[in-house]
């Protein structure tokens, strides 16, 4: 995901009104965020945090339920350290946690949106425990080995639009991105110079963004600025000529293929998508090989891999 340094976040924590709970007890609490929340250092949007204690020995399920935002949580110890981070795997635009926990403490969980920044909503956050520790394998483990969903998009920049199945006898590598994140875009030199290097053994790099007009932001790219900026209104075409000028100014070669609401959603749910960007490597067999959250830091590594699934046949 796109992930920065965390500034110190306890004097972010707050008291709305909820039971305190932990260890034993389950926690629950409906809030709502509103304009003068403190802004998440990661994502952007409306932030709460809200301190929970838990024990060694149990398992916690946290959970983030919103009809009014698509949820996210982070959960952080008592220092601000981030432990784990969810986008949907609760569901639909729903955050969930599960958590194995190995110490006592009074434990962070953050609560705040992913996407358009400035929706606001009510949600609800519950901790619920169970008696002992059965270390859950996360979502990205469990894909590994497994064969990559299929998605399809309906537009494509540098390319047409196929289905990923399209792609089987290749390497694929799967971008996941925003045109809005600093993060996907400092990406881009290291996928252009794999692009030019691999593509000819066989390596087909695949970028996989949303409309943003379908989150509510009206966006346009000026290309004399190199930057996104906000416009009145935008629908599905503006936002097409917008990733058009995106790659060009970006001088992206390899595949854009923009998926309309329903079908990113499904899609980010099948791949597990707790930020951008998010590079998944599937074999030539279709399967997944690798997964990879937050880009840059991680490049040798992710190289490293697809140098290796090239040489398979």
């Amino acid at each position: 995901m796109a992930r920065f340094t965390f500034v110190a976040l306890a004097l972010l924590a707050i008291t709305v009104g909820f039971t305190q709970a932990g260890g034993d007890k389950d926690f629950r609490v409906a809030a709502q965020f509103t304009k003068d929340d403190p802004k998440d250092p990661q994502r952007g949007g409306p932030s709460q945090t809200h301190v929970v204690p838990l024990k060694a020995g149990k398992t916690y399920t946290i959970d983030m339920v919103s009809t009014d935002v698509d949820s996210f949580l982070r959960l952080l110890d008592e220092k601000g350290k981030q432990l784990e981070e969810d986008d949907d795997s609760g569901g639909n635009l729903n955050a969930r946690i599960v958590f194995a926990c190995t110490k006592d403490g009074s434990f962070k969980v953050v609560c705040t949106t992913f996407g358009a920044p400035d929706t606001l909503g009510s949600y609800t956050l519950t901790v619920k425990s169970s008696a002992a520790v059965q270390p859950p394998g996360t979502a990205h483990a469990r894909m590994i080995g497994a064969a990559a969903p299929d998605l399809r998009g309906d537009f494509a920049v540098n390319g047409s639009a196929v289905k990923l199945s399209e792609l089987k006898g290749k390497v694929v590598l799967l971008d996941f991105c925003d045109v809005r994140s600093s993060q996907s875009a400092a990406l881009l030199s290291h996928l252009s110079r794999w692009h030019k290097a691999y593509q000819a053994k066989g390596l087909a790099i695949v970028a996989i963004t949303f409309y943003t007009s379908d989150i509510n932001p009206a966006l346009a790219f000026d290309k004399d600025a190199g930057k996104i900026v906000t416009i009145q209104d935008a629908d599905h075409q503006s936002d097409r000529v917008l990733l058009g000028v995106y790659a060009a100014h970006h001088k992206i070669e390899h595949l854009l293929l923009a998926l309309p609401k329903k079908d990113a959603l499904a899609a980010y749910d099948a791949y597990a998508i707790n930020g951008v960007p998010q590079l998944v490597l599937i074999d030539r067999k279709g399967m997944v090989r690798q997964i990879d959250v937050g880009g840059e830091k991680s490049v040798p590594q992710v190289e490293s891999e697809l140098k290796k699934l090239l040489a398979e046949k």
